[in-house]
């Protein structure tokens, strides 16, 4: 398949299409990485959202983190109703967070973390609601486990591709601790991706700070390469292809 014959999957971010030739190519594996506080979860959940309100694309959107009440009040802020998509069937919210009593799925310690009951609820719910978009946040939380990079790279493999394999377009979330460069865990997700977009949330002055966005790499797209002013505006996320953040 040459370049110009990927189907792309539109983000519902208004903006971030065009920096990468229309849309995330469909069944692919994308990364979101950043420090905390830099929108992740809110893009990721906007993909879920107008996929399924826009594009006619169910989506599963597994929280590993933060419980379910507070995702929706989050994005209420922005007029995305999840619970009226839930209550239609267009969306699943799967909760994996710390504070569910029981948790429907065990992470075994390492030696033997095994990532089989995750794929297996991921896979159960997507053939239910004939998902197309899945999201995953935050993989961080999965990375603690263990300490192996093998057995890591391994099942992250494994997980990522029996998801994507019916063409369904993954988006990972992942933090970036606050001391550290790189990409966060390992920097094992963006070895898996074959996207990574990374979002900022840098400190200009005393008294401001400046949001933006970086396409680091996407298969098969003719991205730009530069850094974009990117905003939480009262509908969600927004990306300005043309201007170029200040402090980069």
């Amino acid at each position: 398949m040459s370049d110009h014959d990927i189907e792309r999957v539109k983000t519902g971010i208004p903006g971030l299409d065009e920096l990468i030739e229309g849309g995330f190519p469909r069944g692919d594996t994308i990364l979101i990485a950043g420090k905390a506080g830099t929108g992740k979860s809110i893009l990721a959940t906007q993909f879920i959202y107008k996929g399924a309100t826009e594009y006619n694309e169910p989506g599963v959107f597994v929280t590993l983190e933060e419980p379910p009440h507070l995702i929706k009040r989050n994005m209420i802020r922005f007029g995305m109703d999840l619970e009226k998509l839930v209550n239609e069937k267009k969306i699943s919210i799967v909760d994996l967070s710390p504070s569910k009593e029981v948790t429907p799925v065990t992470i075994g310690e390492y030696p033997s973390f095994d990532l089989s009951g995750l794929e297996a609820i991921i896979l159960n719910h997507v053939k239910k609601l004939g998902a197309k978009r899945v999201v995953l946040d935050t993989l961080s939380i999965l990375a603690y486990k263990f300490r192996s990079r093998d057995i890591l790279r391994e099942e992250f493999f494994k997980l990522t591709a029996n998801i994507t394999r019916s063409g369904v377009t993954l988006l990972l979330t992942s933090e970036i601790p606050a001391q550290q460069g790189g990409l966060g865990v390992f920097d094992i997700e963006a070895f898996l991706a074959s996207g990574v977009i990374v979002l900022y949330n840098e400190k200009i002055s005393d008294t401001s700070r400046s949001r933006s966005i970086e396409v680091l790499k996407l298969r098969g797209s003719k991205h730009s390469s530069r850094i974009h002013s990117m905003r939480i505006t009262d509908e969600g996320i927004r990306v300005w292809p043309g201007e170029i953040s200040p402090g980069h």
